[in-house]
C-alpha cells in the first residue's frame, strides 16, 4: 500500500505547471495594479464643449474666452440652443 505522503508528491511536470501558473497570476496582478496607477495619474476629463474644442483645435485665448462666455450664457438661459449654435459657428468661421 502506498503511503499518504507519496500520494501528495508532485512530479516535475506538475511543479512546472504550478510555477508557471503562479508567475502568470503574479503578472496579471501587476498589470492590473499598473493600469489602476496610470488611471489615477490621468488628468480629469473636461466635459465642457468649449474646453474640448479648444483642446482639439488649439484656439487663441480670446476665442476660447468668447466660446466659454457663450456656453455660460446658454447655461444661464440667456441664449437658446439655436442662438448658441449660430453664434458659435460665426465665431469659428463655420458656415451655418
Amino acid at each position: 500500500m502506498e503511503s499518504t505522503a507519496a500520494a501528495y508528491e508532485l512530479g516535475a511536470g506538475q511543479w512546472f505547471i504550478w510555477i508557471v501558473g503562479v508567475l502568470v497570476f503574479g503578472a496579471l496582478i501587476l498589470l492590473v495594479a499598473r493600469a489602476a496607477f496610470r488611471a489615477g495619474r490621468r488628468p480629469p476629463e473636461q466635459f465642457s464643449a468649449a474646453a474640448r474644442l479648444a483642446r482639439e483645435q488649439q484656439l487663441d485665448p480670446q476665442l476660447q474666452a468668447d466660446l466659454a462666455a457663450l456656453a455660460q450664457r446658454r447655461e444661464d438661459g440667456q441664449l437658446s440652443d439655436a442662438d448658441y449654435e449660430t453664434a458659435r459657428a460665426e465665431r469659428l468661421g463655420q458656415p451655418r
